[in-house]
């Protein structure tokens, strides 16, 4: 089995490091605390949650639900009751009895997807009947004997919503109701998470313990990947290992898809020369999710990009010298294009600096440039 793992979860063996922050959430589940998680995208939030079912699976009923991408409190509860669906929950009763009544609560209909896993379908005739299969769902949570871990993942999206505001008020009742629930919401989107957790006017405000997440500690990382090779009895180069960890910034997946790639080879490169040859032409097979930013952007915010890509991190974008690599020359000019490129997610300030958010693009502009 390839150890760097770039989905999913496996066991503790193959997840590197977040002790504390993994003993946070536990110790705070475990005082019945409500938790916020805040990390980038890609960073290893989703395997963080499930290391953290992992460690409490004994006592602990888990539920994770994926929200990304929804657009509707319909789809919110559909996600929600495929997660539960999904769970541990009914692999501890007669299955059939138990699902059938809690599908005939909320009016949906059991599907197998096209990946094999049970999946439900829902249709909503009103706003009234979605809330009304919240206060089902939640209802039949809270009654089971087992504590429930819940873990909803990209919440910021529910600010997206058309009904965000009555939703976001429904839910917090919720969560203020369900005794036996612990409720783990996670988002990567920190601005939309400040609004519903910090702001004081909304229902959320500070209900939830906020904890965040950062890249992994470089020795911490490098000992895990070392470690890993050494069990297989590969000899990768210490140099290959820090370089790896310094062009992909520590972004746990991007690290993650180069030592995946590394440990796939039959022959290891002996030199970071020689791994950046591999590592280019793998880069390069990304070239079909790229090709169309040019039109995504003006020819402003695309010269910027191409400057990011030159430069890596960037302390300050109204530099002489990012200004000129970039081929902007006022400064006010840039700091429009810097605030438009950090709302589209384009760019990220990774501690003191920006950067590209996706690490793959920041090497594929640099290696076509």
């Amino acid at each position: 089995m390839n150890p760097f793992l770039l989905k999913g979860y496996h066991s503790p063996e193959y997840f590197c490091d977040r002790v504390e922050v993994t003993r946070k959430i536990i110790n705070a589940i475990e005082n019945n605390q409500d938790i916020t998680l805040y990390g980038f995208r890609r960073l290893g939030k989703s395997a963080l949650i499930h290391h953290v079912f992992h460690h409490l699976q004994k006592d602990y009923l888990s539920i994770y639900a994926d929200i990304w991408g929804t657009t509707s409190i319909e789809e919110f509860i559909k996600e929600l009751a495929n997660g539960i669906i999904k769970s541990n929950i009914f692999a501890k009763r007669k299955f059939s009895e138990k699902l059938a009544g809690f599908l005939k609560s909320i009016g949906a209909s059991f599907t197998i997807g096209v990946d094999g896993m049970p999946a439900i379908e829902m249709i909503y005739n009103d706003r009234n009947q979605a809330f009304h299969n919240l206060d089902e769902i939640f209802g039949f949570l809270n009654q089971l004997k087992e504590p429930v871990i819940l873990a909803v993942d990209e919440f910021q999206e529910i600010k997206k919503y058309e009904s965000n505001a009555p939703f976001e008020g429904k839910m917090r009742t919720i969560t203020q109701q369900c005794n036996n629930v612990s409720f783990l919401f996670s988002g990567s989107e920190f601005h939309l998470l400040n609004e519903i957790f910090s702001t004081y006017s909304k229902p959320f405000y500070q209900s939830t313990r906020m904890l965040s997440i950062d890249k992994i500690d470089h020795q911490e990382y490098k000992e895990f990947i070392q470690h890993h090779f050494q069990v297989a009895k590969k000899n990768l180069s210490e140099t290959i290992i820090d370089h790896i960890l310094e062009i992909t910034h520590r972004h746990t997946y991007y690290t993650q898809a180069a030592m995946n790639l590394l440990f796939s080879q039959s022959k290891l490169p002996k030199t970071v020369a020689e791994f950046d040859l591999l590592f280019k032409e793998f880069v390069l097979e990304k070239s079909v999710f790229y090709g169309e930013l040019p039109e995504q952007l003006t020819r402003q915010q695309f010269a910027v990009v191409k400057g990011f890509a030159k430069s890596g991190l960037v302390q300050n974008p109204n530099s002489a010298d990012f200004m000129e690599k970039a081929k902007i020359r006022s400064a006010s000019s840039m700091h429009r294009i810097i605030h438009s490129l950090l709302e589209k997610q384009i760019i990220i300030k990774d501690d003191n600096a920006y950067r590209l958010y996706d690490v793959f693009l920041e090497l594929f502009l640099r290696y076509t440039m």
